[in-house]
């Protein structure tokens, strides 16, 4: 049975299950319920590769490059600027939420998301060359 690897580097081992959560082992990853999640960080189980080898995160997990702005308080030198955007690169399948924990800034902190031009939320999947905007609660833009 195959083993999958989480973001985060948690592997399930289909052959240990996870008793945190009430698998028993022998449980394919296939089998697991759809509520169920990474025992470590709380992600949900299509966040997972299968793993070839010993993944790590940079290789068996695929990547993205998006581009982040960031607007009034919320900027940072070399981290998040107002100009032409700052590149970040993150796992295939991170969302908002992932690249401002990324990025260091409090969610609250954060009143307006725009990818592409479009507003947006923190559950909002990122993909490759995305443009993020992001916008404090009080300040221009």
């Amino acid at each position: 049975m195959d083993r999958y690897q989480c973001r985060c580097q948690y592997v399930y081992d289909p052959v240990k299950g996870d008793p945190t959560q009430g698998i028993a082992p022998g449980t394919p990853f296939a089998a697991l319920p759809d509520s169920w999640v990474c025992p470590l960080c709380g992600l949900a189980k299509n966040f997972f590769v299968r793993e070839v080898g010993k993944p790590t995160s940079e290789q068996g997990h695929p990547t993205i490059k998006v581009s982040v702005k960031c607007f009034t308080t919320l900027r940072k030198a070399d981290t998040c600027d107002m100009g032409e955007g700052t590149e970040h690169q993150l796992f295939e399948g991170a969302t908002v939420h992932d690249l401002v924990e990324k990025l260091d800034i409090p969610m609250e902190a954060v009143m307006l998301v725009f990818v592409n031009n479009t507003e947006v939320d923190f559950q909002t999947g990122l993909k490759n060359g995305d443009r993020v905007a992001l916008s404090p609660k009080t300040g221009g833009m």
